[in-house]
């Protein structure tokens, strides 16, 4: 059974606070253009953060390594990201701790994919990927393998993810590992899927704030479910918003599923093991990190 999440308790003393005429909390979170973070787009849109006392400004960044440096810098009070850079920031000692998951693996809704190169791909023909990241992580459990013959394959580091498709259909990458939407472009343009996330159940993607801004958690989870509940309800409504914010291509912007995103949980102590384990054998951690340096505490 998954954690409740401790900081939900905090919710009624906040309230309380906030009937009393107290200011709005003002809260900046770095976010990358992409799809696990539409409901964070939704709650701000929406003025759901604004009704729970929230001034939550969402700062967009270009790369993970930007935002990763606002945040060691204490230009942020929280961010999104995967778990592998969350437990590399928590490791580098920036105080923060995971507040919710923001998407799971689910079937039906892959959001990483093993996708061959349209123009064909030779036997040994490299597959692009990056080293010691999240997709590193999930292509070691995906097996694209398996669809392709059990046909081993040669890996090639191509850490910008537009570079990796650009190469994918020149062919001069015969696989790569893409994110939605651009797995689905490349599938447009005549590209073939090999293996997909959806089955492997594990949470991908958190929102984290920083320890002294923890306060503010009961409060942005309520806003949240809210977010999350309204994209369950009537998805097609926030199909621009999707569009605009988190980059989905022309070509693919009407018929695209908006996703289902989980209701606010905490990743389980066995489920941040299993990034753990990893992470310690590719020499990204020198030793586990406690759960409770990772969740919030009762």
């Amino acid at each position: 059974m998954r954690r409740p999440l401790a900081c939900a308790l905090l919710a009624a003393a906040l309230v309380l606070a906030l009937a009393g005429g107290a200011r709005a909390q003002a809260l900046r979170l770095g976010i990358l253009p992409v799809l696990d973070t539409l409901p964070l787009h939704v709650a701000a849109r929406e003025g759901l953060f604004a009704a729970q006392g929230l001034d939550v400004e969402l700062v967009p960044f270009a790369s993970a390594m930007e935002r990763d440096t606002a945040m060691q810098s204490g230009q942020l009070d929280g961010y999104f990201g995967d778990l592998v850079a969350t437990l590399t920031l928590i490791r580098a000692g920036v105080p923060m701790r995971v507040a919710t998951v923001s998407y799971r693996t689910t079937p039906g809704q892959r959001m990483f994919a093993v996708v061959a190169s349209p123009k064909g791909a030779a036997e040994g023909a490299p597959l692009g990927y990056s080293r010691t990241t999240v997709m590193e992580f999930l292509l070691e459990r995906m097996a694209p393998g398996d669809a392709a013959g059990g046909q081993p394959f040669t890996r090639m580091e191509v850490k910008k993810i537009p570079i990796r498709m650009q190469m994918l259909m020149a062919g001069q990458l015969g696989y790569a590992i893409l994110p939605e939407p651009l797995a689905s472009l490349v599938e447009s343009r005549g590209g073939r899927g090999l293996a997909t996330d959806e089955a492997l159940g594990l949470p991908l993607t958190v929102v984290c704030l920083r320890q002294e801004r923890m306060g503010a958690c009961g409060a942005f989870l309520a806003a949240y479910s809210r977010a999350v509940e309204a994209l369950t309800r009537r998805p097609e409504d926030f199909r621009d918003l999707m569009a605009r914010e988190c980059r989905m291509p022309d070509a693919l912007a009407a018929a695209f599923p908006v996703y289902r995103y989980p209701a606010p949980s905490l990743p389980s102590e066995a489920e941040v093991a299993q990034v753990q384990d990893w992470m310690l054998r590719v020499g990204l951690l020198e030793a586990p990190l406690p759960y409770a340096a990772i969740v919030p505490q009762p």
